[in-house]
């Protein structure tokens, strides 16, 4: 990928993370295909590439995403207390007050900022 569409992606939601809108570095910033390029099979890279099927994203999201497409990391987020509650000592943080949980809305950073 050139540098010029790298830094098109970036500005894509000004140097933010397009999933959980944390601000990232340039250098840090991990370049995403929304629609990955495993379900793609059959298109041509050029069509993979397209900056509408591109977003920036921080290490985290992106790696926690994988190769699934939206949705699928949406539910794979808005149901990770039931998997964390399965964990002794996340049970223990819990109970003792050091963790808290919070309902997340549902919605990734580019979904409320609208862009």
């Amino acid at each position: 990928m050139t540098k010029e569409k790298r830094m098109i992606v970036y500005n894509k939601f000004d140097g933010h993370c397009a999933y959980c809108g944390t601000k990232i570095d340039y250098k840090d910033m991990q370049v995403d295909h929304i629609e990955s390029k495993f379900k793609m099979e059959g298109k041509s890279q050029k069509e993979m590439d397209r900056i509408k099927n591109l977003n920036p994203a921080c290490r985290q999201c992106n790696l926690y995403k994988r190769a699934n497409g939206i949705e699928t990391f949406r539910e794979m987020l808005t149901t990770l207390h039931v998997r964390l509650r399965k964990i002794f000592i996340y049970r223990l943080a819990k109970k003792y007050g050091i963790v808290k949980e919070n309902v997340w809305d549902g919605k990734f950073y580019f979904e409320r900022e609208g862009k």
